[in-house]
């Protein structure tokens, strides 16, 4: 179910877009519908001190990656209903109600897959995220020249921003090039943030930063959040919280698409087990040991990690250093920081 109507290319959604290059060999993504190759990361402290983090991946636009898995949904035999914003959730016996403006539908499980604000979460009244698990987001879409781009950021790669002492306590900022527009985005700790515009204004005063934007036209202007950590539940009475509703993001990077992909999945797989095996009261734990297995165990040592790694600009520029040669799991499971 999705509360907004899906036209040929999707909806808009605030993210960077950028997604490893094994995730667009998994789907089969198509090349035309990949904005830029990406092969580097390029890591620029506020001090002065750069990384360079060597790697294959792309720049896609959200919109456009999202319908093209609703595509494959629906061609494997999902029924879509776009354009229903949930009015309300209410468990009734077996199943649950699920009540939009167009009419009611009853499901025994629910996946939940609609963003940390998660209405439907709400509507169940599960506990929301502690506010030092949420990043506070903005994004703002710059359309520029190709060959402008190009020439400042370079025709290969992404570019993120750090400074706890001048930029940003927790978190990072970013430019990440597509084809004529440039994604600028602005990522802290929203307990930590007194004035968010003008935290941001410090970032896009930034030289470099200025030189990349000069020019270019605002188009999308956009504030987002992010959880870095576990929402304090992820099962309960046959409801699934999956990807950012669950806070199934990875607490460092950001990065939530595949594990959004991989949670969607699980859930599924787990319900299809448990029904098989008869073993429906056990469906919780399965369904977190299974999310353990997969990822979840690194993803819990790196929101613990996380603050260590932002104790101090002398521990995050160690990491940054590391994460040039290491992915950062590597780097927290072998507990080199």
């Amino acid at each position: 179910m999705e509360k907004e109507k899906l036209g040929k290319d999707g909806r808009y959604k605030a993210c960077g877009g950028a997604i490893a290059w094994e995730l667009i060999e998994e789907i089969d993504y198509p090349e035309n519908k990949i904005e830029r190759i990406i092969e580097s990361l390029e890591l620029h402290h506020v001090d002065g001190e750069r990384y360079s983090k060597k790697g294959k991946g792309a720049v896609i636009w959200r919109s456009v990656f999202d319908k093209f898995l609703t595509n494959m949904a629906i061609e494997s035999g999902t029924l879509l209903k776009d354009a229903e914003a949930l009015i309300n959730i209410e468990k009734g016996g077996e199943f649950y109600n699920i009540i939009t403006k167009k009419g009611i539908y009853k499901a025994k499980y629910v996946i939940v897959a609609d963003g940390a604000t998660s209405q439907t979460l709400k509507a169940l009244k599960w506990p929301y995220f502690e506010k030092n698990n949420l990043i506070l987001t903005i994004t703002r879409e710059m359309k520029s020249k190709k060959n402008y781009i190009d020439g400042v950021l370079g025709k290969n790669a992404v570019h993120l921003f750090f400074g706890i002492k001048n930029l940003i306590p927790i978190g990072y900022a970013w430019l990440f090039p597509k084809k004529e527009t440039i994604t600028v985005g602005w990522g802290n700790q929203i307990n930590l943030i007194k004035n968010s515009r003008a935290e941001f204004k410090k970032f896009v005063h930034l030289p470099f930063v200025k030189e990349a934007l000069k020019n270019a036209s605002l188009e999308i202007f956009k504030p987002h959040l992010i959880p870095v950590g576990l929402r304090p539940m992820l099962y309960n009475e046959n409801v699934f919280a999956v990807g950012d509703a669950g806070g199934i993001v990875d607490p460092i990077s950001g990065k939530g698409i595949p594990y959004a992909m991989m949670s969607g999945q699980i859930a599924v797989e787990t319900i299809a087990t448990c029904e098989k095996k008869d073993k429906i009261d056990k469906m919780g734990a399965i369904y977190e040991r299974n999310l353990d297995k997969k990822f979840l165990k690194v993803l819990k040592a790196k929101r613990m990690a996380r603050d260590k790694i932002f104790e101090s600009d002398e521990t995050l520029k160690k990491f940054l250093s590391l994460w040039e040669t290491y992915r950062s799991s590597q780097i927290i499971m072998g507990k080199m920081i």
